[in-house]
């Protein structure tokens, strides 16, 4: 492909050139590169003892041209790099008053706890970055777990959402930005590694974080973990259509003019949600993942933000129906061993049923050259 994608090579802490590139901090002088000085690497093993609250740090923080956006501050310089060599030098953590526990969601959170005291090798990225790593528990928020699982996959959004993340390795200084897109504009978020331990959400592999952070720097920027819903695609470079509705007269139509060239020809996902279904679980999100037919019969491949596979129609895994295609067909065209078994497939028809509608997501025009380029054209799921 012609432009790697950044999960091709495993992270390594001490080797900033593992690390995915974010050529917006490079513009700034607080990308990559920069981490490899000596009191910064110094800083990423160490084990500080005492906490620092972020108003400690305004002097700091107004070198970085804070603005606000939709009532929270962001920052157009990203501070983390300053703010670890300052809590360093004080053997010190960040605890972000801006964003106390008291604040997650109605109520508070009562439970909850830094990254090294639940995590005993935390690594933030152990495979790259996929959809199944992470998975919706108790908290309804499967829009939002299926848009990270969409922009994950996506080719386009792939590299943007993993450099989104600053520094891209665990930090015992227990500072991150994320990096918020709006429009041609950039700004960093700031978060604490303090997170909540109330089964809002899990990961597959139980040192793995990414998605943690992601989740607490939205629900700062939506005012509460309860306001976690779909469409933050926007706020990683990626725009949407609207939705196409379908019904039996365009089905066939829309078929070959738009789940072929979104599926197929781009290599695109998006996501969905259900109304009253019968067949997939009502009132629920789905990310889709791929269209593809032989032999007259079309199918449509769907995952659940739950990483479970609930449906069990025709061509569920392991149904009847797949003994009639050949097992180089299952495997070439419809690559039944992709995503460990967490994404099913279901006949058009069936979708088309549950989910009447589609619709596209494609890199904003809008996004900052800077990041046009490493997004990535070429498909990540082959």
């Amino acid at each position: 492909m012609a432009v790697v994608n950044f999960s091709d090579k495993p992270i390594d802490v001490s080797n900033v050139n593992t690390w995915p590139k974010s050529p917006d901090r490079d513009l700034i002088a607080c990308g990559r590169d920069a981490y490899a000085e000596k009191s910064v690497q110094e800083a990423l093993v160490g084990d500080p003892d005492k906490a620092v609250k972020l108003s400690e740090l305004n002097d700091i923080l107004a070198t970085c041209e804070p603005f606000d956006f939709e009532g929270i501050t962001l920052y157009t310089k990203d501070p983390v790099l300053a703010l670890i060599k300052a809590l360093s030098a004080k053997n010190a953590y960040l605890l972000d008053d801006s964003y106390p526990p008291e604040q997650w969601q109605s109520g508070g959170v009562a439970t909850h706890c830094r990254i090294k005291d639940f995590i005993k090798s935390p690594g933030m990225y152990i495979k790259g970055i996929e959809m199944i790593d992470m998975g919706q528990l108790y908290l309804g928020n499967c829009g939002f777990v299926s848009t990270i699982g969409a922009i994950v996959s996506h080719p386009e959004g792939h590299n943007v959402l993993f450099s989104a993340i600053y520094p891209p390795v665990y930090n015992p200084t227990g500072v991150y930005s994320i990096r918020i897109i709006n429009r041609s504009t950039i700004g960093y978020l700031l978060i604490d590694d303090d997170l909540p331990q109330v089964s809002f959400s899990e990961m597959e592999d139980e040192n793995e974080f990414w998605y943690y952070l992601i989740e607490k720097a939205f629900s700062k920027l939506h005012g509460g973990y309860q306001n976690l819903g779909g469409g933050n695609e926007v706020y990683f470079g990626i725009d949407s259509t609207a939705n196409t509705y379908i019904d039996q007269d365009n089905q066939e139509r829309l078929w070959d003019g738009k789940f072929i060239d979104i599926f197929k020809i781009k290599h695109h996902v998006t996501y969905q949600g259900t109304g009253s279904s019968t067949d997939l679980v009502a009132g629920h999100a789905y990310l889709l993942l791929d269209a593809q037919q032989w032999n007259g019969i079309k199918l449509v491949r769907l995952h659940n933000p739950w990483n479970v596979v609930k449906y069990q129609g025709p061509y569920s895994p392991g149904s009847a129906e797949w003994d009639d295609i050949p097992a180089d067909v299952q495997n070439d065209i419809f690559q039944n061993n992709r995503f460990e078994g967490k994404s099913f497939w279901m006949p058009y028809d069936l979708y088309v049923k549950n989910l009447p509608k589609i619709s596209d997501m494609y890199l904003s025009e809008t996004i900052p050259d800077s990041l046009k380029s490493i997004a990535n054209p070429s498909p990540i799921q082959e």
